[in-house]
């Protein structure tokens, strides 16, 4: 059932639907919170910094959160540890560090902010 959400959820978001993709980083920010898998904490990671590249931040700052009100540790990925320096607290992550040229990028609202609807 995991394994075909996320399927969906990353289907969906090459659409532009993220609604999915925003419940896939809720479910592994307050799941892992609740009960720590290390392969799933693997697979936030990965699912965060590719959402990162692709041009959001609402992964990231879930990612950010966890680590800051969890009491896990576990190894972090070295490129997601380098970008997240670039966010020291939860406004940071209303402007992207990232945009060239000092001026800063609006950064992507969840689906939720926007009122935008998840399939029809």
């Amino acid at each position: 059932m995991y394994d075909e959400f996320k399927q969906l959820a990353n289907e969906d978001g090459k659409h532009g639907c993220r609604y999915g993709l925003e419940c896939l980083f809720r479910f592994y920010s307050y799941g892992l919170e609740k009960h720590f898998r290390d392969d799933l904490f693997q697979e936030f990671q990965e699912e965060a910094l590719k959402d990162y590249e692709s041009g959001q931040l609402y992964a990231l700052e879930k990612f950010w959160a966890f680590l800051k009100y969890s009491r896990k540790r576990a190894g972090i990925n070295p490129r997601l540890s380098e970008v997240l320096t670039k966010f020291k607290r939860l406004e940071d992550f209303r402007i992207d560090a990232t945009a060239e040229g000092g001026a800063a990028a609006a950064p992507s609202l969840s689906s939720s902010a926007t009122g935008a609807q998840a399939r029809p």
